[in-house]
């Protein structure tokens, strides 16, 4: 099964609908203050937006989100300050755990005779929009 993900049109301060100097405060903020390797996770999160609107199967999917666990767990939380967390941590540890939310929802899928992708699709597309909506609020 290979389903089409949402895209959620963007993956800066731009799809958040803030105002324009909010969003030019918003980046300049998080490029500042938070270390290279928090923008590296973020990053890794939009790929798989993007990678999602093309369509993934399961198992590359179960294999993009295994590779964000690792950029996760590298983040140096003790390291970064409240304004980076506030900034780009909680929404892109949300998102993270939407991603993960849909890779468990469509594993208990596959293992279950009735569900096909009729019945999983709207599933996953609801994680994943929820997902993208939370990036686009780490920018």
């Amino acid at each position: 099964m290979a389903l089409p993900g949402c895209g959620g049109g963007g993956d800066g301060p731009e799809s958040t609908g803030a105002p324009p100097q909010k969003r030019a405060q918003a980046r300049a903020a998080l490029s500042s203050a938070c270390p290279a390797r928090l923008g590296a996770f973020v990053d890794a999160l939009g790929g798989l937006r993007r990678q999602l609107a093309v369509g993934l199967s399961y198992d590359q999917y179960t294999a993009r989100v295994k590779a964000l666990r690792a950029d996760y767990e590298g983040v140096p939380i003790e390291r970064l300050d409240l304004a980076c967390l506030a900034a780009s941590g909680t929404s892109g540890e949300r998102a993270f755990n939407k991603y993960i939310d849909a890779a468990n929802a469509w594993g208990d899928c596959l293992a279950d005779s009735s569900c096909d992708t009729a019945t999983i699709e709207p599933v996953l597309q609801r994680k994943w929009q929820v997902a993208s909506h939370l990036l686009g609020e780490t920018r």
